[in-house]
């Protein structure tokens, strides 16, 4: 990133408010983000994935163990779903909070850690561009672009919590803060197995905008090699020992690339023609996807990104988080729903608005301004009332402007009440909404696992996969006739079954 020699501009470089703007931003939106989480919780909207597993490793770690997640097939832990250790790292979080907020504690985290992005982004923009106005509007894009409220759908997540750093990191890294920036790159690793290839990626980007400048340009290949070093180190020698005959790693999805990562990587650069017309194309053959990549491709060029074509060094930024995307087996990962654009949502606000100040004549950098504003805003307040998005995906977690927000259409006050009558010291099986409200236990199976639980918990009728409706109907029915268990809440939706010693 080029120092900017920017003018300022507007009233925001004067006065108090100019100083304040951020701060006040960023509270109005961090108040907005932890009603919406605080709602999706309350009203049963978290489900077992992720969230009750999460929860659940998150109290494990806490208490010094590496269990079992009982929210997977017997035998699996949290760690062979993910390589990832920034649940441990949360470990005095867990002591100093989690008796105040309880299950709510990771989604409270995970805002914090938003706000703390927005404000290294706040803070990055202000020093390379000496504008608080340009420093501001990337805030608010930050802030609002349609990933970030699309990733509500997901409470908590790994890839949400990660992508925040990097803000923080690229901030420290700039300002040669190199003992900050290195603890940030190294809970990116810890975050993630795959973000060390991102990383490479970025340190890329910063070795060619820095070439001139010797520390950086030898900061910038520390971050390339680390990156690589550690990417390869996670899949040669951390995931095989994480292996065991019940769980091999599963999450390299790329079977059109290859088993592996090596494979892969041979058939980029042995197939480059197919490579790029994959990442436009629909492989499954089922029409319903065959806009989806088309659609994130479209909202995110309109939101600024085909400024990245006037500066093409800022692209090695989304190169690898757009193959990641395109190139993965499901088609949900390509979309702009849930959290699978938020790297992008997080890294795309600092590109354009940087890219921006480099531009010259005022005039044409206002009208560029006016261009990435109003469609920033335009497409976001489209994608969040329309109805016809490809996939259409479930709103009522991010549509903060909807009644069905605050409400539910059963008694939420009184399921809560029942559930507290299950004491926290017992082992549950719980269908989907509730599993994450009670996973700060040694055990909380996800029904119909049901294995060595002493209570049952399940909300009939309307939670029921990963069954179908008459299948889990079966499964519930089982246990309310057996002479083992006995029903000690059986109003609806709730049923509460406890095991008779």
């Amino acid at each position: 990133m080029s120092n900017a020699n920017a003018k300022p501009e507007g009233f925001l470089n004067n006065g108090k408010w100019g100083v304040r703007l951020p701060y006040l931003t960023l509270l109005l939106f961090g108040s907005l983000y932890l009603v919406m989480v605080f709602c999706n919780h309350y009203f049963f909207r978290t489900w077992t994935y992720d969230y009750g597993s999460y929860n659940f490793a998150f109290y494990d770690f806490a208490h010094f163990r590496v269990s079992e997640c009982p929210q997977y097939i017997p035998g699996m832990t949290f760690l062979q779903d993910h390589v990832s250790f920034t649940l441990m790292l949360f470990m005095p979080l867990y002591w100093s909070l989690a008796w105040i907020t309880g299950t709510y504690t990771l989604s409270v985290i995970q805002t914090m850690f938003i706000l703390l992005g927005g404000l290294a982004l706040y803070r990055l923009i202000e020093y390379k561009t000496s504008s608080r106005l340009l420093s501001w509007l990337a805030l608010l894009q930050y802030l609002t672009l349609y990933g970030r409220w699309a990733s509500f759908c997901s409470a908590c997540n790994l890839a949400i919590v990660a992508a925040s750093v990097v803000p923080v990191f690229l901030y420290f890294f700039e300002k040669k803060k190199y003992l900050p920036a290195g603890l940030s790159l190294l809970f990116l690793f810890l975050a993630r197995e795959d973000i060390p290839l991102w990383t490479a990626f970025i340190g890329l980007f910063l070795f060619i905008t820095h070439f001139k400048d010797r520390h950086l340009r030898i900061a910038s290949v520390l971050v390339i090699l680390s990156s690589i070093l550690w990417f390869v180190f996670t899949f040669r020698v951390v995931i095989p020992l994480l292996e065991n005959e019940v769980k091999q790693y599963a999450l390299f999805e790329y079977k059109a690339l290859g088993a592996n990562p090596s494979e892969a990587f041979l058939f980029i650069l042995q197939h480059p023609l197919k490579c790029i017309a994959l990442l436009f194309n629909n492989p499954t053959g089922q029409g319903i996807y065959d806009r989806v990549k088309i659609e994130f491709f479209y909202v995110y060029l309109v939101c600024g990104g085909f400024l990245l074509f006037y500066r093409p060094r800022y692209l090695l930024l989304f190169i690898p988080l757009v193959m990641k995307k395109m190139y993965n087996d499901v088609p949900i990962r390509w979309s702009i729903e849930s959290y699978y654009s938020i790297e992008v949502v997080t890294l795309l606000p600092i590109a354009v608005f940087l890219i921006i100040s480099e531009i010259r004549g005022r005039l044409a950098r206002q009208i560029i301004i006016a261009l990435v504003c109003t469609g920033s805003l335009g497409m976001t307040v489209f994608k969040l009332a329309e109805k016809g998005r490809p996939l259409n995906y479930v709103d009522t977690n991010f549509a903060f402007y909807k009644c069905a927000m605050y409400r539910a259409d059963y008694d939420v006050k009184k399921v809560h009440r029942h559930l507290r009558l299950i004491p926290t010291s017992v082992s549950v099986s719980s269908s989907g909404t509730l599993n994450s409200h009670l996973a700060f236990r040694p055990k909380d199976y996800y029904f119909p696992r049901v294995d060595d639980a002493e209570y049952i918990a399940v909300i009939k009728d309307r939670d029921t996969w990963p069954l179908y409706r008459e299948d889990f109907r079966e499964a519930v029915q089982k246990y309310e006739l057996s002479e083992n268990w006995e029903i000690v809440i059986d109003d609806y939706p709730l049923l509460i079954l406890r095991r008779l010693q």
